[in-house]
């Protein structure tokens, strides 16, 4: 009965609207104490990535055949890991050229490397880019965070490291707050320039996504008051340069993805609830937000946001990537996709991303478990005569390529 929707998912040329391409190289060229510690591209065995699921053992043995070359019978021959494992470092550092079989082979058409762009994927046209402007976000003494754990810790370096770097490029030396205010909007205005699709906070490894609104009246008195290590004020300047983002954000009129999932011990630092004020503010509320990983594990919070406003439909929208993906089964996600597609107002608002992070071949077993639990969702509401079978096809494309197309304007 769903033999065409199978066929046509299947043909769907993917927008990967949220990955990582080349994110262990990417920080190999930073020092070691500034380097995230989850930034890491080993050759693994197809078991030690199944996360127990034997659907993606598979996954993971289909991509290494046909990304790398490598067969299952070389992959479980003990005696050839040292020979795979020279092999796959040896494709991984040629990201120019591996980004094209992962890509193909997995049936992607354009990819938004999210965050930080490697350089073998500059000038890609294939490849779309979103930078992190978290580090605009930390100018002064960061000890105060450095508490919550190695991760948090390595972000937190990662962004200090980055920020030297921009300051030496734009010859920015700390004055007030107006010189730094400016500074921001010439960091953000050089993005745009150079084609960012738009813009990413994952300040949730690091603090609470929850801005209080602060108004830039207060931005000089803050701003002094956190140059000399006062906490609050230096807390209360996060959250205006965070609000003055996202008005930015408004009159470039680009999306800005923001990061929630469940990391540690810090739940309510990573809950997309945090955003309710923007979406409220006569301002802010015009400012397009994905919430990426769907708010991981807490779907309803992120479905609760997207349809905020009622009748009227807000800027809202939905990203099924990481866990949800690549540590996860088809069926299962499915069951998370089937709750948001009851309610048609979403159908517009979901859009597909692999988060690869840990090697390029998550890109090609992301697309698997996207495709297929796009699929078992749809198939199932056919089944239950809620939609048809071309209604169906619409709703695939629009989750695996046509939202994410508009929204970026690709």
């Amino acid at each position: 009965m769903t033999d065409k929707l199978r066929e046509f998912i299947d043909n769907i040329q993917l927008i990967d609207q949220h990955g990582h391409p080349g994110f262990a190289g990417y920080f190999e060229n930073f020092p070691p104490e500034n380097r995230l510690i989850i930034a890491i591209d080993p050759y693994r065995h197809p078991e030690e990535t199944s996360n127990g699921f034997p659907y993606l053992r598979e996954a993971h043995y289909e991509a290494y055949e046909k990304i790398y070359g490598f067969s299952r019978q070389d992959i479980n021959d003990p005696g050839k890991k040292d020979d795979l494992v020279r092999e796959y470092d040896q494709q991984r550092n040629n990201l120019k050229h591996l980004i094209d079989k992962a890509m193909d082979a997995a049936g992607v058409e354009t990819l938004i490397a999210n965050s930080f762009l490697h350089d073998d994927l500059k000038n890609k046209p294939r490849i779309k880019f979103i930078p992190s402007v978290d580090p605009l976000l930390f100018p002064f003494d960061n000890t105060y965070l450095t508490s919550r754990g190695p991760l948090s810790s390595s972000v937190l370096a990662a962004f200090t490291h980055m920020l030297k770097i921009i300051k030496v490029k734009y010859g920015f030396s700390m004055k007030g707050f107006t010189e730094y205010l400016e500074f921001v909007d010439k960091v953000l205005d050089n993005f745009v320039e150079k084609g960012a699709v738009g813009f990413k906070f994952f300040i949730a490894y690091i603090r609470s996504t929850y801005c209080e609104k602060v108004e830039e009246l207060e931005g000089q008195l803050l701003f002094e008051r956190a140059r000399k290590g006062e906490t609050s004020a230096y807390i209360r300047l996060q959250d205006l340069l965070v609000w003055h983002i996202m008005r930015k954000s408004i009159d470039y009129n680009l999306p800005v993805q923001w990061h929630f999932a469940l990391m540690d011990a810090c739940i309510e630092y990573l809950d997309c609830l945090n955003l309710a004020e923007m979406i409220r503010d006569p301002i802010v509320s015009k400012a397009k937000i994905v919430i990426l990983h769907g708010g991981y594990p807490r779907y309803d919070h992120a479905e609760l946001m997207a349809l905020a406003g009622g009748l009227m439909p807000n800027n809202i929208y939905l990203d099924f990537s990481g866990r949800m993906v690549f540590q996860n089964h088809p069926r299962i996600l499915a069951t998370t996709l089937r709750k948001w597609l009851e309610k048609p107002a979403l159908w517009d608002k979901i859009m597909y991303g692999s988060d690869v992070l840990w090697g390029e071949r998550y890109i090609y077993v992301g697309s698997k478990v996207g495709r297929d639990a796009v699929y078992i969702a749809l198939a199932s509401m056919i089944a239950d005569d809620i939609i048809d079978e071309n209604t169906a096809m619409v709703i695939a494309r629009k989750l695996l390529r046509d939202n994410a197309q508009k929204l970026y304007k690709l």
